[in-house]
């Protein structure tokens, strides 16, 4: 059974990045595809993703993608939408960092419906963010971008302190000790995070530290004591 729907009353938060697209009485079976500037922002049946192992995957070619000037070299858009039977979900626009890519001739995007929230980017994710460094800053380390351990699928940073239940702190990741490129700031919700757009969590526990962790393929954030 085929889902039509209309996107109007949603771009205003969505496509903050991109004032041009639009995705008006699209008519799609239910599934999840991939949205950019190959496709007008208007995906097809050829932009749909495959279930692989328990996640949701699509090849997309360094090609397919317009990079354009961005803050730190060349940076690309796309974002993923999932149309169930009954809701849809638009994730928010996600950067592809051009000079992050090496000799890369295509990017993986992942997705899990089911951890998506419209108009956030958290539930879907890529291969170039697996690549290269990610660094945390926050109230706890003076806002000092310390460069995050690669920990099989994930990034993580620890960092000793003292924390009693109820504590609470800002937090953030970025790709470099130097905030660039300003479009791949992470603060657990959207990428292009910037300055007062931070994480946020609150200790449930008593411990002697804390740890961030982010996972690239699903752009999923946490922080905890330990």
């Amino acid at each position: 059974m085929k889902k039509y729907f209309l996107f109007i009353s949603i771009f205003a938060l969505s496509f903050i990045f991109f004032g041009c697209m639009s995705l008006f009485n699209l008519s799609l079976d239910p599934g999840i595809y991939v949205a950019g500037d190959w496709n007008n922002w208007i995906p097809t049946e050829l932009d749909k993703m495959s279930l692989d192992n328990g996640l949701f995957s699509f090849e997309l070619p360094v090609s397919s993608i317009t990079f354009t000037e961005g803050s730190l070299g060349q940076i690309g858009w796309y974002k993923v939408i999932y149309i169930g039977i009954n809701e849809t979900k638009i994730q928010s626009s996600v950067p592809v960092w051009k000079e992050n890519l090496g000799e890369a001739t295509s990017i993986t995007i992942y997705a899990s419906p089911n951890l998506m929230h419209d108009g956030y980017a958290v539930g879907a994710g890529d291969s170039e963010k697996e690549m290269g460094d990610w660094y945390c800053a926050g109230e706890f380390n003076n806002w000092t971008l310390s460069i995050m351990a690669k920990d099989g699928d994930k990034f993580v940073y620890e960092i000793e302190k003292e924390v009693s239940v109820g504590d609470s702190f800002y937090y953030k990741i970025a790709r470099s000790s130097d905030w660039k490129p300003y479009e791949e700031q992470f603060d657990g919700k959207n990428y292009n995070a910037g300055y007062g757009q931070d994480g946020y969590f609150i200790a449930d526990k008593s411990g002697s530290s804390i740890v961030v962790e982010y996972y690239p393929k699903l752009s999923i954030l946490k922080a905890f004591v330990k």
